[in-house]
């Protein structure tokens, strides 16, 4: 057993590796599941703001931007680049017409009125790069 503190985006953490084949003579035992770390490995979050995950494990959810949405916005369901407005200002629109083409990795996605109404608002233009849960055209 070796000790080791290492250090990942300015968080220390200490910890215990086993070293199965030191010499290359005795064969590893079988694959045992890992016990979780003891409580002092856990590190403390220091900062305010947690740093971005680069394992690939599962997703967080982002959060809309500030201001939220309300009864009648129509929002962004990824982060992408606005490739076409489909809809013009006062123009009315049926429950799931296409009001915005978005690109996202190669692959258009259509975003549909969630109701009818008529368009009020369009918060976006072709080109325009939307995060998800922004607010992208406002229905009335």
């Amino acid at each position: 057993m070796r000790k080791f503190r290492i250090t990942v985006e300015g968080t220390a953490y200490d910890v215990t590796v086993e070293e199965l084949d030191e010499g290359g003579s005795a064969p590893a035992p079988a694959a045992a599941p890992a016990a979780p770390p003891p409580a002092a490995a856990q590190p403390v979050p220091s900062r305010a703001t947690p740093a971005p995950s680069t394992t690939a494990s599962a997703p967080t959810p982002q959060q809309p931007p500030a201001g939220g949405s309300g009864p009648g916005d129509v929002v962004s369901p990824l982060a992408g680049t606005v490739q076409k407005v489909d809809v013009s200002l006062g123009e009315s629109v049926t429950e799931g017409q296409t009001v915005v083409t978005l690109e996202a990795m190669k692959m258009l996605t259509t975003v549909v009125a969630p109701r009818p109404g008529s368009v009020k608002e369009i918060r976006v233009q072709a080109g325009s790069s939307v995060q998800e849960g922004q607010v992208l055209v406002v229905l009335g």
